[in-house]
Parts: C-alpha cells; structure tokens; sequence
C-alpha cells in the first residue's frame, strides 16, 4: 500500500490488520485493513531512515523521532509535541524505550547519546568516554533499565565496535573483545536471565552472555552477508535478521 523507497514500519502486536510503514526522511502510512487501503498520518522532516517505536507497555502510543520526538496516543490518528535533543541540531538517527520504564528515553545523533527520564521531554547528554562515532543502534537489557548497549559500523578505530554501561550511562566500557574491527550494524538482548547479546555484524550474527568475554558466530543456516537489522520475537521465541 506504500510506494518509495521503505524504511521502519510497525504491526500492532494485537492486531496484525494494523500497520504503519515510512518512506525517507519520516514519511509515515497507515493502514487499518491488512494494506487493502492507507493513508498519511505524519510527515516530518527527519534521517533518511527516521526512527519509530511503539511503547514497550502501551502499543497504542507511537512515537515519532524525526527532528524532533512527537508521540500519539491513538496509534497515529494524532500526534503531539513531545520534546527534542539537548545537544544536538541533527535529526535523531537511533532511538529505543526502556521495557520496564516507558519514561526512560534515548536518542542519538551521530555520535552523541542522550537520555531522557520523563518520556521524551527532557533530555540530557550521556555521550562520555564514547567513541564518538556514528551510532548505528542501541539496546536496553530488558532485565534491567540501567544497561544499554551502544554499536558502531566505522572501519576506523579497530576495537571501537561495541560499548555497555551498567549505570544508565553515567560510564561506558567497551565489549568489542574478540570482533576486531568488524562493523557492527544491529544489537538486540534477549529476556532470558543470562541477557543473551545478539549482534547483527557485517558478516553474519554474534551472540554473547551478558556476562561473557568472548563473542561466538551465531549464524545457522545464514548466508555470509551483512545484517542490517535484527528483532526478538518473543511471542514465538525467534530472532529475525
């Protein structure tokens, strides 16, 4: 039901009928019947591949990270103002929720991170002892709101690829160990109660324990190809590349 090239799209978890589906720089379309018909709801000035989430624990309330952050309550029929970077002038390039605290925020902007704790509206810089690098995704352990992963997809800066903090980015350690200088597009963790990491990397998928130091080749059946982007579903205990 869309046309142009295709950026991040979501499926209600509940109703499979209801659909949102981008173009570049944050165009977004709905469709309400399967994609038998559609229309716009939103079109902001954003990244090419412009972030958009829905709530961990509230899949009506959509949000929007364009220039700015914009959130609907009715899963797209209307969007408010929400707030925007404390730092930067860019368009927000990456952008996750926390699963446990739908008030704890994070957005990047090429290499900075900020972090908000009031939904969007506040935001606050916990760049650090980063890199400094573009940004090509960030993770919240679902086991705890206080730990995030951050990933780079640079050839410069060999080691630089994967950073964590446990504090809620008031520090950051770097977990590239043994990956070298393999650029690093996609992080997701799973709920088990070891936090699985899984990388999508530029050949093939990396997984790791939480706790672990070395990272091992998860790639059943794969093909050797760089993975853009990866997702747990967790309904179906799968991991989708």
């Amino acid at each position: 039901f869309y046309g142009a090239d295709g950026m991040e799209a979501l499926i209600h978890p509940l109703n499979y009928d209801w659909m949102i589906s981008s173009h570049q720089n944050g165009g977004r379309r709905r469709t309400q019947d399967g994609g038998i018909s559609g229309y716009w709801i939103f079109d902001q000035d954003g990244a090419w591949e412009a972030p958009m989430l829905y709530d961990p624990n509230d899949q009506m309330r959509i949000y929007d990270f364009s220039d700015s952050i914009y959130v609907s309550e009715d899963f797209g029929s209307n969007w408010i103002y929400q707030g925007k970077s404390s730092v930067s002038t860019s368009s927000i390039g990456q952008s996750a929720i926390a699963e446990n605290n739908s008030d704890v925020v994070l957005i990047s902007s090429s290499g900075t991170i900020e972090k908000s704790i009031d939904g969007g509206i506040n935001f606050s810089d916990i760049s650090n002892n980063l890199p400094g690098d573009y940004i090509t995704d960030i993770a919240f352990d679902p086991n705890n709101d206080d730990i995030i992963i951050v990933t780079y997809a640079t050839w410069q800066n060999n080691g630089d690829k994967v950073y964590i903090t446990t504090d809620g980015g008031n520090s950051w350690s770097n977990i590239t160990y043994n990956l070298g200088n393999m650029p690093i597009h996609s992080v997701v963790i799973d709920h088990t109660d070891s936090s699985n990491i899984y990388l999508g990397a530029e050949i093939g998928v990396y997984t790791k324990s939480m706790h672990s130091n070395s990272w091992i080749l998860y790639s059943p059946l794969l093909p050797n190809t760089a993975i853009q982007e990866l997702e747990i579903v967790n309904g179906s205990n799968t991991i989708k590349a």
